[in-house]
């Protein structure tokens, strides 16, 4: 979102930005207004803004399905003159059918992705455009609406421009939010049915938990080689120190940013096929993909051991990263989304 938000800016727009509620820390807040971006928090102060200001509005991007949910009937009321654009970030339902298999409760997750389904099908059809993040994503769209116009656009990551070396490196590591299931699940399966078999081989090895939301559950596997650490403010110093990302996710949607971000800064990555999905990786190429326990253990060890494959990996993970999934990749998708003729944009202040 924060990248949008830049491609935006840079592009001459005016950009307004409606939390639904405030973040974490400050640092965000404060990283938007020095870009030029306005923030308003909660439904409220949107509805007041809206009601003087809704007219000048060219374009308005609404992300995640519960946020279009509550927000759309206002935007389309209160801000006439605007195309939407729906951001799906990633199509819940489906992750929350995949959910299913490793649900305590299957039946009232299949009730929830039901729901979700409906809600993400209305929010598309009541919007101008809607944003899928992989082309599997658009084609699931599509299949439940034929008439929906949905453009793709992925992830967008920062590629570094320095890799520390692998000689430098140590432990494994692993990222996510964990108000999100899927991460939880991977955490728990990694410790039970992978781990041990690493610890066979590389008795010294560590694994690093980093994320926010981080429940007591994940906390309770602290041990001698297993460090659940929980928030960071500033998480590109991990990707950095770290010899092997892993991301042992067994269901989820969409295209994953953890992969995404430690492939653009250069740290290789040890995946299962959920993992990989929606980027275009490649076994032995520029990922591992493993499915089976001691197959990931395998593949981990031997990221971890060969100094050659760990550099061989970095290079082409970047190399697809910078190609794909960049700025300068974003921007010819979304730009000429946001373009309208010149004397469209100068009737009032037209922001998006």
């Amino acid at each position: 979102m924060r990248m949008i938000l830049d491609l935006m800016r840079e592009a001459g727009w005016g950009v307004d930005f409606i939390g639904d509620r405030d973040a974490e820390g400050v640092s965000y807040r404060r990283s938007l207004q020095k870009i030029g971006v306005s923030l308003l928090i909660g439904q409220e102060s949107a509805w007041r803004h809206l009601i003087v200001n809704g007219g000048i509005y060219r374009f308005a991007w609404v992300s995640r399905p519960e946020i279009a949910e509550r927000y759309l009937p206002m935007v389309r009321a209160l801000a006439p003159r605007a195309e939407v654009i729906y951001d799906t970030v990633d199509l819940h339902w489906i992750r929350l059918r995949r959910g299913i298999p490793f649900s305590q409760d299957p039946k009232a997750l299949s009730h929830l992705a039901e729901s979700f389904r409906r809600i993400e099908i209305c929010n598309a059809r009541c919007s101008d455009l809607t944003i899928a993040i992989t082309e599997d994503e658009k084609r699931a769209l599509l299949d439940e609406d034929p008439e929906l116009k949905v453009c793709v656009l992925p992830n967008i990551h920062a590629v570094s421009s320095v890799v520390p070396p692998v000689s430098g490196r140590s432990g494994l590591f692993f990222i996510g939010s964990f108000s999100h299931p899927p991460n939880v699940d991977a955490v728990f399966y990694f410790v039970r049915d992978i781990f041990p078999r690493i610890l066979e081989q590389i008795p010294a090895a560590h694994f690093y938990i980093v994320g926010s939301d981080m429940p007591y559950s994940v906390r309770t596997l602290k041990s001698r080689r297993v460090r659940p650490v929980g928030y960071v403010r500033d998480v590109e110093p991990w990707f950095r120190r770290m010899r092997v990302f892993v991301a042992p996710l067994r269901h989820g949607a969409g295209m994953k940013g953890k992969v995404g971000q430690s492939l653009a800064l250069g740290l290789p990555v040890v995946t299962t096929g959920v993992g990989a999905e929606g980027m275009g990786l490649t076994h032995e190429i520029n990922a591992l993909i493993a499915e089976d326990p001691a197959d990931f253990a395998a593949s981990v060890i031997r990221v971890h051991r060969d100094n050659a494959l760990w550099d061989r990996l970095s290079y082409a993970g970047q190399a697809l990263v910078r190609q794909h999934f960049s700025k300068d990749a974003a921007e010819c998708v979304l730009i000429p989304l946001l373009r309208v003729e010149g004397s469209q944009r100068e009737v009032g202040r037209d922001k998006d």
